[in-house]
């Protein structure tokens, strides 16, 4: 069974599909996931990049069971209520991010008229107060905004529906049957009959129950700009006239009395829409009738001090302070341009009571949301998904993602786990939308956050994704971040799912040379933090033949990441080199040169036919001499081999030609020994370096200004001290060994010492000791000297002592 895909799945898969599909043309860098693209394809209500990304917030939310268990939940289909919620949230924040910047940019558009209600006045003062609000709307931004926000805020949330209601047919029909059955004679049942006499038997007991759910409903229904279905529910109910005092809020508008639009646009709205609010008002503030009442119709005018009392969250009392400020704005500008809709009203009455009670803007709506006690608004103010929705409102969101980075580090002990993987992902969305509509967006702050949901992505097991989002962070730091990437990637990581790495990054226009050098760069600099560092006293050296710890292994593979491509093959040298030198200065051949079979065989010819830096040049003759090393335990073995090897060694009943033959071939693979070794001895020849003292095996000059220079010297003169002793003593014990079997090795171990003693070779001064290293092996090779001696002497060679022996 495939398993469904997540939230960060989708949400790439929707970033990446857009850009593919939308952004322009322009430099490779365009292709990245936070480059520009028409605005239109990001804010479209239907089909656009939010509406998507949206889209697959609802489908988690759909699959998904919340449940209140305490105990630890199993089930891939259930997640808790605080996961249900912040995905909710989310999906609220994305909704008003588009509404917000579409009506932003919209505006900010070259070709955007506004209109003005001033003109509009001037050249036609008929004009229909509906007609002149929706030019002052247009012309004013902050106005603007509010009606954005306004129309927002009366959209329902995504899964939540209005309060069910029982539906009643009929008016009053238990207070209607006792009065019948009472046979009271001319009672009247009109909507007033209760406040004209209070102390009279009011409402029979159904119908008083089925109030205050019924106008719970209404103002639910006023509150989220659903108008008609609450006239309809006051029609159904058997309360026509309700209906009718809900619908008084309506500007008077008269597109039906011109002679283009007649049969058009009928004649509608209240034309005594200021006795109405005065009316409603009376209503909001009458203490005699319920409180459920009240709120409904201060909701209608926007009577703050009745309304708040029924805002129970944070959007209801943000949208009740944006209305106040709305209708009152647009009264007072209203008013001041007068014209004949106007007048008239004045002449109908006005509400004398209309005055905005609070002033200010949205700063001053947040400010005094601050000190709402009330659970609902008060933890709001806190919750980052609505701390990001204020910050979004009011313009701030550099101010919001400086705060959200700095926090990042906190984010883990104060925000539940499950909660802070889908956080930081909004987060990191929010960024690269902004990007997209060509919104700035601080890079410092932006790279953090970025970099925190690599962090999750691999985290969460979406490996596959960090290289696109990678590829976002700005001033190289996409590529240092997916290094880091890759740095922490299974050590164990076939070659083939290595280089399927390296290629994300280059699908989405990464430096992948710059990702694989700082890649090997940062998995050495924390191996040898933790690996052992070399120490002052010589070690021993260990058999080519001796297996791999698992970090030389680890170390080894590192170099893997430089041999992939050819612009990092130099690189491959330089770092191979380096780590080479360390494990020889540990006494570990085995592992050098497991590292250098590592390498591509064509690697030295590539570079040879390259034009390199002279540190380059000597990087590759210090390959080489490795080489040479590698080749003289190699012979070794090869020697070893014929030796130990029964199906080699001839039999006593083997024939004189087979026992020559046998001989000969032991002595060539003495002789290919004896020539590496020396080959590896002898100085390089007379020359330029000669003049400069730096002929002879890993002597060639090193500058102390190249990076590591100092360093690099020192290991190769300790490696030098190790094995030049080690190879010449194991030498003059090989030939010692085969003298008896070939009496003319005895001149090679004679030739051998006057090498080593040659002043220009400088091998002898490798057997001394260095400082603070104890003896050297000075006295160890001079024993092997007197042993060369002695044999000779037993055997009459008197060349030994300048004699010439007959």
């Amino acid at each position: 069974m495939v398993s469904p895909s997540t939230p960060y799945q989708n949400f790439a898969k929707v970033l990446s599909s857009y850009h593919d599909q939308y952004s322009e043309a322009g430099p490779s860098s365009s292709s990245s996931l936070d480059s520009p693209i028409r605005y239109e394809a990001v804010l479209d209500e239907e089909g656009g990049l939010i509406r998507a990304f949206m889209g697959a917030l609802e489908e988690v939310i759909k699959s998904k069971t919340p449940t209140t268990s305490s105990f630890e939940i199993d089930n891939d289909e259930q997640i808790s209520l605080e996961e249900h919620q912040a995905l909710l949230s989310e999906h609220r924040t994305w909704q008003l991010l588009r509404a917000v910047y579409e009506n932003q940019i919209h505006r900010s558009d070259p070709n955007f008229i506004p209109g003005s209600s001033q003109q509009q006045i001037i050249q036609n003062p008929y004009s229909s107060p509906e007609d002149i609000m929706q030019i002052l709307i247009n012309e004013d931004p902050e106005l603007s905004l509010w009606a954005t926000l306004v129309d927002h805020l009366q959209t329902r949330p995504f899964s939540s529906t209005a309060p069910p209601l029982e539906a009643r047919h009929g008016y009053l029909p238990s207070t209607l049957r006792r009065a019948k059955t009472a046979k009271q004679q001319g009672i009247s049942l009109d909507p007033d009959f209760t406040l004209r006499n209070p102390h009279g038997q009011g409402l029979a007991g159904e119908d008083q129950t089925y109030q205050t759910p019924l106008l719970e409903t209404l103002w639910d229904l006023v509150r989220h700009g659903e108008l008609d279905q609450a006239i309809k529910v006051c029609e159904q109910g058997g309360e026509p006239w309700r209906g009718a005092t809900l619908m008084g809020g309506r500007r008077w508008t008269m597109g039906g009395m011109t002679k283009d639009s007649i049969g058009i646009s009928p004649l509608e709205g209240n034309r005594r829409r200021a006795l109405w609010k005065k009316s409603c008002r009376a209503i909001a503030k009458n203490p005699t009738l319920s409180p459920a009442e009240r709120q409904l119709y201060a909701a209608l005018i926007s009577d703050l001090p009745t309304l708040l009392p029924s805002c129970d969250d944070w959007e209801d009392h943000l949208w009740a302070h944006i209305q106040h400020r709305i209708e009152n704005r647009l009264e007072q500008r209203w008013h001041d341009l007068g014209g004949y809709w106007e007048e008239e009203s004045g002449l109908l009455g006005r509400d004398d009571e209309d005055v905005e009670i609070a002033q200010g803007g949205l700063e001053e709506v947040f400010k005094s949301m601050q000190g709402v006690q009330k659970g609902g608004v008060a933890n709001a103010m806190s919750d980052p998904y609505h701390v990001a929705q204020r910050m979004i409102i009011l313009g701030r969101t550099d101010a919001l993602f400086n705060q959200f980075a700095d926090q990042l580090l906190k984010i883990e002990a104060s925000v539940s786990p499950e909660l802070v993987g889908p956080l930081v992902r909004f987060f990191a969305h929010l960024v690269l939308t902004l990007r997209t509509l060509g919104q700035p967006v601080p890079d410092s702050a932006a790279n953090a956050i970025i970099q925190a949901y690599l962090t999750i992505l691999e985290r969460e097991g979406n490996d596959s994704l960090v290289a696109m989002y990678a590829a976002c962070l700005r001033e190289g730091s996409g590529e240092e971040s997916y290094a880091r990437f890759l740095r922490a990637m299974d050590p164990n990581a076939t070659r083939e799912q290595r280089l399927e790495a390296l290629s994300r990054a280059k699908q989405h226009n990464l430096d992948v040379a710059v990702i694989a050098k700082e890649t090997v760069r940062m998995i050495l600099s924390e191996a040898f933090e933790d690996i052992p560092s070399l120490s002052s006293s010589e070690p021993d050296i260990t058999s080519v033949s001796v297996g791999l710890s698992e970090r030389d292994v680890q170390l080894i593979r590192s170099i893997e990441w430089l041999t992939m491509m050819p612009e990092t093959l130099g690189e491959a040298l330089m770092k191979s080199n380096d780590v080479s030198r360390y494990f020889l200065a540990l006494g570990k051949p085995n592992a050098a040169q497991s590292l250098l079979r590592t390498l591509p065989p064509s690697l030295v010819e590539i570079l040879s036919t390259t034009s390199l830096r002279e540190d380059e040049e000597n990087h590759l003759i210090e390959h080489q001499e490795y080489i040479k090393l590698f080749s003289i335990f190699s012979s070794y073995e090869v020697l070893a081999d014929l030796e130990s090897d029964p199906t080699k060694r001839p039999k006593e009943t083997s024939t004189k030609l087979e026992k020559y033959n046998y001989n000969k071939a032991v002595l060539g693979a003495v002789e290919r020994v004896w020539e590496r070794t020396i080959g590896l001895l002898q100085p390089i020849g007379l020359g330029e370096q000669e003049e400069e003292g730096e002929e002879g095996w890993l002597r060639f000059r090193v500058s102390r200004r190249v990076e590591n220079g100092a360093k690099r010297k020192s290991e190769l003169s300790t490696i030098r001290k190790l094995f030049i002793p080690s190879l010449i003593l194991q030498l003059h014990q090989l030939l010692l060994l085969r003298s008896d079997t070939f009496p003319e090795l005895l001149d090679k171990a004679l030739e051998l010492i006057k090498i080593v003693a040659k002043e220009d070779n400088h091998l002898y001064e490798e057997f001394l000791p260095s400082q603070g290293s104890g003896e050297g092996k000075l006295g160890v090779y001079l024993e092997k000297v007197r042993e060369v001696g002695m044999v000779c002497l037993r055997v009459g060679k008197g060349g030994l002592f300048g004699v010439r022996s007959n």
